[in-house]
């Protein structure tokens, strides 16, 4: 018998829950990781350390566009085998890509003369494996089991945390001895996670595999790469043209801000698996894509407000020195934030819908903004200036999107009655 109505509501807010629960556990766990290195290490070795994560963040988003989208886009809702097998080579994908990738960071470590040659080498090595474990929690929300990613995250978290707090204890930290664990703990979680999914990654299925995604994969890395290097060519020309005192204020006003990132992964991470596998359109994706997005805006002002009031004292009890630069930021940057989150739903059914060449123009049109904006308002108005240049390029970009998504439901609504009427 088909599950009733108020069972599948259940089934749904248990899978939102369960996915929620681990980007909270994901984030609490890196927050911790990078107390414990800053307290372990000195401030030059932590800097060292926050270079090989800097790599690591970058190469786990190219994965994340290239091979765990495809999947949630192509394969989500497809049944039981398909996933399984498109799961296994997806994974086998990421391998390959760390080790393309991790190959290339550390022959760049091994001619690195500063400190943190030994650090690019050691997480180049460890990279296929950070992503092998990555690719696994995503792939159990989009199979539309979460729980298995709070598992092999938690496997993560308690090893990683334990293996620094034991080297550390043991008098011999370094950035390169801290990575090893880390980056260690996350191949013996991946490796836990072939085994929950019931095979492990399939390397000889691997470049078929994404061959046959090359239509999708071509436009989402573009994407990526244009957005990355317009955020990044953005804060070099801020530095260079005003000085690297701005650039600490943008930076600090994001960690303020960092928070909401959580509510805005945890809330893609399950809502695009839920998109595709129901293939909405028309009218119940656009309802479900301004839902999206009032959630994101709400959140975002209330969380905002609630920051732009907190007294001085306690926010350089939080935050230090870096308080003052985030303070003097912080409403235009909150512009920027909400904008995104006004954009969130129309973005979020681009990509689960497999709209991959529109999801790439939207993101062509923001790059020359990001870059654009944050040099004006520099000019005009210092670091207040070009955090609101930075702001009111996402305020040009969330309007397009909209009117993308609008347009695209709509021929796809025409294209449906045309079909209707031809088989009447």
């Amino acid at each position: 018998m088909p599950p009733t109505r108020r069972e599948q509501v259940v089934k749904l807010l248990g899978r939102a829950g369960w996915t929620t629960g681990d980007q909270v556990l994901v984030s609490l766990t890196n927050m911790a990781l990078n107390v414990l290195v800053a307290n372990a290490l000195s401030k030059e070795g932590f800097g060292v350390f926050a270079v090989a994560f800097a790599v690591y963040s970058l190469v786990v988003g190219g994965s994340r566009a290239l091979i765990n989208q495809p999947l949630v886009v192509r394969y989500t809702g497809e049944g039981d085998d398909r996933f399984h097998e498109a799961a296994r080579a997806s994974t086998g994908a990421g391998i390959l890509l760390g080790a393309a990738a991790g190959l290339v960071t550390a022959v760049v470590g091994l001619f690195t003369t500063d400190g943190s040659g030994p650090s690019l080498i050691v997480i180049g090595l460890l990279m296929p494996g950070l992503l092998l474990q990555d690719l696994w929690r995503l792939a159990f929300i989009a199979e539309g089991q979460p729980q298995r990613a709070v598992t092999i995250d938690a496997i993560w978290a308690a090893g990683q945390l334990a293996a620094v707090l034991a080297i550390w204890a043991s008098g011999h930290a370094t950035a390169s001895t801290l990575l090893l664990a880390w980056g260690l703990m996350a191949l013996l979680s991946g490796v836990v996670g072939g085994r929950l999914f019931g095979g492990g990654p399939r390397l000889r299925s691997a470049l078929p595999w994404m061959r046959q995604q090359r239509d999708l994969v071509k436009y989402y890395l573009a994407s990526f790469l244009s957005v990355l290097g317009a955020n990044q060519l953005a804060i070099l020309l801020i530095a260079g043209i005003g000085s690297a005192v701005i650039v600490g204020s943008l930076r600090a006003a994001q960690v303020v801000l960092g928070p909401l990132n959580l509510v805005g992964y945890a809330l893609g991470a399950f809502a695009m698996p839920e998109i595709a596998r129901r293939g909405l359109r028309g009218r119940k994706a656009l309802l479900v894509g301004v839902g999206l997005s009032a959630v994101m805006v709400v959140v975002q002002l209330t969380y905002g407000l609630v920051v732009l009031s907190v007294p001085d004292s306690w926010g350089e009890l939080a935050f230090s020195d870096s308080w003052d630069g985030a303070r003097s930021v912080l409403g235009a940057s909150l512009v920027g934030l909400v904008a995104i989150g006004a954009g969130f739903g129309a973005s979020t059914l681009l990509i689960a819908l497999g709209f991959a060449k529109q999801t790439f123009w939207t993101n062509v049109v923001l790059g020359p903004a990001l870059i654009g904006f944050s040099l004006l308002g520099l000019h005009l108005g210092g670091a207040y200036g070009a955090a609101l240049g930075l702001s009111l390029a996402q305020c040009v970009v969330t309007p397009i999107q909209w009117f993308v998504v609008l347009r695209l439901m709509r021929l796809e609504k025409r294209g449906a009655g045309a079909q209707h009427r031809a088989e009447a």
